[in-house]
Formats: C-alpha cells, structure tokens, sequence
C-alpha cells in the first residue's frame, strides 16, 4: 500500500462511501475506501434456491439463527436463508440499549454493505420537508434546499438508472426516469380506484433503481476504472487520527479483522460513510487532545438527534398473485415494489391530526405471496435524548467500544402510529384487501410470533425503532457550529478535512426512504473533496 498519505480516506463501501469515492476519484483524487467486511463471491455469496419458495423465511429459520449469535438480525424483515450470511454476527458486532428502549440495528459488514438487501426505492425530498420547521415551528430546517440537491439527484438517478412516473406530486419532486415501473394488473386497478375515491391523497408508482445483478455497486466499478481506487477490506476503523495542533485528520487506523493487527493510514482528508449509528461510533471513538468528547463534538451534539422511521405493517391473501416472472432473482428485492402514496398529512401547513409531520404508504398487490402488504412510513421527530454513545463497558470482537443507543417514541410519534394504523384499516377496507396476514401460518409459528413480539413490535402497534434500517442524525448538519456538527457541505466544523456523508448528517429524516438522498450528498462531498485536492486544501 502506497507510504504517501492519500487524498481521500472513505471508510465504508455502501450506498454513501461508493458516491463519495467515485465521484472523488473520477476527479483526480487518489482514493482509498476501508471496508470493515469482506469481499463477496457473485456464485458463492449468491446461491440460487432449489426451488421455488427456497428463500422463504420462517420462524424456525430465524429462530435457529439466533441461536446461532444473530439474535438481532433475525428480526430483520429482508433475513432470510438466502440472505442470513449477509448479516452480522451480533455476538461479534454487539450494541447496547437504553433501559426500556429497543432498537434494531441491522447490519451488513461486507463491500456494497446493506445495498445487497434494500429495496431501492429512490425518492426525492421537497422543500416542504427540508424547511418543515419554516411551516410548523419545531426543530431545525436543513441548511440546504432542493435546488442544491437537484443535480446530484439527477447524476444519481441518470447513472444508476431508475423505473418510475412523474407524477407531478409538490411533496415528491420528479426524477429522471429510465422508463415506467411495471404494475401488476391488481396494483392497476388499486391505483385508479384510489386516484378516484381519495382524490386528495396523491399515489403513483414506485421509483426504484436498477438492479445490479452481478452484485457489484456500479460506484465502484466506476471508481475502480479511474486506476485512482483501491479498496482494503477487512479493515475495521477503530478511529480517526487528529493532529494535536491544528485539529484536522491525518489519517485511519483500522483493526485488520483477520488477524487483529492495527494499521494505520495517512491521508489528507477522511469522508465518514459507514452508516449512521457505525460512523457516530467511530467519531466518538476518535478522541484526541483537541477533541476530548470525540471528534466534532464541540458543541456537545455528537450522537444526538438520533432518528429513525416509524413502521406499520399490515398484509393479506389475495387471489391473482401475478408473481414476478420466472426469471426473477430472488436477490432482486427492488422488484417487490408496486405502489406508493407520499404523504398527505401536513402537506405544506399543520393540519388538525394530532401530529406534526407525515408518512407515507408503500405497498404490492399481486407480486408475492400471501399476496398484498402496505406499509406506512412516518417521520420521527428531532430529540436530543434520542442518541448514539459509547458504552464504556463493552467492546467488540476487535476491541472497540460498542455504540449505545437510545431511541425512545414521543407523543407525537404515538398519535402518527394511530392514524397509520387506521388509514392501513380503511386503505383494507375500503379497497377489499383481505386482511388475512396470519392466514396461511401454521400454531407454531403463531406462537413463536406471540412469544417474539416484544422483540418485533411496540406496544404502540409499530416495529420496534431500527427496524426501518433508515437511521439517521447524530451529526446533523447546520449553519450554526454552536449547536450543529456538520456544516452545509457535510464537513465537521471542528475538523473541516472530515466529511460525514451518510444519513449521520441529516438534521431531520423525512417520510421518503433516505437512499437517494444519501447517495445525492455523498456525490455532492466526493466533488467538493476533489476540488479540495486540486486547489492543495485539507480545510
């Protein structure tokens, strides 16, 4: 590995890190990214199912996974036998929690990260979300508009290619669009029955990006193209090194997870992409003597602003499941995607609800068995108790402190899961979805269900925070470095050479899932580090 320090360091290789890296890279930066997972095998990791209903999960399947030290992955809705080895140990990688606060965190440590188990749903957000403080006066807007997102956006959505309709919606800006996203003769029918009987609450088609069927990102096929890239995996980031005069990073070290040796690596600026609650752990592991609560936390809201969406589910049988063709890959989990509703609630002012905010639906009928699901997607709003931090009596398997998380509803998340819970009812009703969504499980699996809610569900009706996997907060940006940890361009204010390009950096997370968005501000900093590079700057 090259002696000389680097112009970029991308710790990461997901949806954030492979934007960052390419867009630095194809720009003339000398990148190196540091993946704490491992290469896949496109035949070995991606095993095709003996038949059919072969990646079909069951309560026996999650439960002998637990057994087997994936206690908390097992309740991830995308874990299957297809998909178990794509997750983490939890006895390997453990967290800890508040008293009487569950969380989910869902992990993916190997390079493409968790991009081989999303949905791809790539959905802009408007200014009626990014400046909602401005409509109904709570917490902070994003220092940042559409305007400055709108053409990395569109490089985003242009070179990943994505299926969908403009569809003309103020609270769901219209992307570039490589053609329709096919519904099934049901899902048809569903929206132009909703379009007609609640006229006043707007619905299309999904918006989802291409699959990637040799299961490698196309970021970095493109970063590794420039001949600028190299990628170490297995490298687990312990912490970024600061100078002790100036603040700024020098560099890596990273944990070798084959062997536990430690390393590190120079470079002159460092982009932090490794996922919202990993990357507020590794900076607040990155305590130096001018950042003695962990690096960039000056104004003491490191970790703080946690969020992550409410999720209501519901499902059912229906009779004409279309399915998804007999060419399907069963890795392809963009394609169980039909149809979306943005939200309708406190659309550009404060309706009487209950509630600030909104959420949104998302939801097939006719794609896969039992046969439909909606899910409702809400906004959970900015707490400062709601948190990431150390835990000091903890470690993990490569002697790094684990991350505490503190994630606990409001009021107003509670009031926003009633009215989820009862527009499910009235969508089911209302449209003759059969509500039947324990129909086709046998006793045993009805009472490992039983017995597991807790673990599953809130007593409020949600899932258990986390376990949307859109965390975001804990280094939000804003323009005020007495109270905000990133600036307007993703750069710590104590230490402007690090960038947080991941949801970390979100000040609020809206109702639309955050992958584009992420990707958007990750391709936005990847050119704003290169221009940095060429002008001779680490600040």
């Amino acid at each position: 590995m090259n002696k000389d320090p680097w112009d970029l360091i991308v710790i990461g290789s997901g949806a954030s890190g492979g934007w960052v890296a390419k867009e630095a890279a194809e720009r003339g930066a000398r990148v190196l990214m540091l993946e704490a997972g491992r290469q896949l095998d496109a035949k070995r990791d991606f095993p095709m199912p003996d038949k059919p209903d072969g990646g079909r999960v069951s309560p026996l399947v999650r439960v002998l996974a637990a057994l087997r030290g994936q206690y908390v992955q097992a309740r991830c809705m995308s874990f299957t036998p297809l998909t178990a080895h794509l997750f983490v140990n939890d006895r390997r990688n453990p967290y800890s929690t508040a008293r009487g606060a569950a969380f989910n965190w869902f992990r993916a440590r190997q390079v493409g990260g968790r991009l081989h188990l999303w949905g791809r749903n790539a959905l802009r957000m408007s200014d009626l979300d990014l400046k909602a403080a401005e409509i109904d006066g709570f917490g902070d807007c994003w220092p940042i508009r559409h305007a400055d997102l709108d053409p990395w956006y569109s490089r985003v959505e242009e070179f990943l290619g994505v299926t969908g309709e403009r569809a003309g919606i103020p609270n769901l800006p219209d992307g570039h669009y490589s053609g329709p996203h096919r519904l099934t003769r049901s899902e048809t029918e569903l929206v132009a029955r909703i379009r007609e009987i609640w006229p006043d609450r707007p619905v299309t088609t999904c918006r989802v990006i291409h699959h990637m069927p040799d299961r490698i990102p196309p970021t970095l096929k493109a970063a590794t193209a420039t001949g600028r890239f190299s990628l170490r995996s297995d490298a687990v980031v312990e912490r970024i090194e600061t100078d002790p005069a100036t603040g700024l990073a020098t560099g890596v070290t990273f944990v070798d997870a084959t062997d536990r040796s430690r390393h590190f690596v120079a470079a002159r600026h460092v982009a932090v992409a490794a996922s919202t609650v990993e990357s507020v752990r590794i900076l607040l592991n990155s305590a130096g003597e001018r950042h003695p609560q962990g690096l960039g936390n000056s104004s003491g809201n490191l970790g703080r602003y946690l969020s992550d969406h409410l999720l209501v589910f519901r499902a059912g049988t229906w009779p004409d499941i279309e399915g998804l063709g007999p060419d399907h890959d069963p890795y392809d989990f963009g394609a169980q995607s039909g149809i979306y509703m943005p939200s309708f609630r406190n659309v550009g002012r404060v309706d009487n609800c209950g509630f600030l905010r909104g959420y949104s639906l998302l939801g097939s009928v006719g794609r896969i068995p039992p046969g439909w699901f909606f899910m409702a997607i809400g906004e959970v709003l900015p707490n400062a108790d709601n948190r990431v931090e150390l835990d000091p009596g903890r470690r993990d398997a490569w002697g790094i402190p684990v991350a505490r998380v503190t994630l606990r509803h409001s009021e107003n998340e509670r009031a926003m899961i009633r009215d989820m819970i009862r527009t499910l009812r009235d969508l089911a009703q209302t449209f003759g979805l059969p509500d039947d969504l324990m129909g086709q499980e046998g006793l045993v699996a009805r009472l490992t269900y039983r017995l597991a809610g807790r673990f599953v569900f809130t007593p409020d009706g949600a899932l258990v925070p986390g376990s949307s996997v859109h965390e975001t907060g804990g280094a939000c940006m804003g323009q005020d470095p007495a109270r905000h940890v990133t600036d307007p361009d993703n750069r710590l204010y104590d230490a402007p050479n690090v960038w947080v390009t991941d949801s970390a950096s979100f000040p609020t997370n809206p109702f639309q899932n955050p992958g584009l968005t992420i990707m958007a501000l990750s391709a936005r900093a990847g050119a704003a580090i290169a221009k940095s590079v060429r002008a001779g700057r680490v600040s």
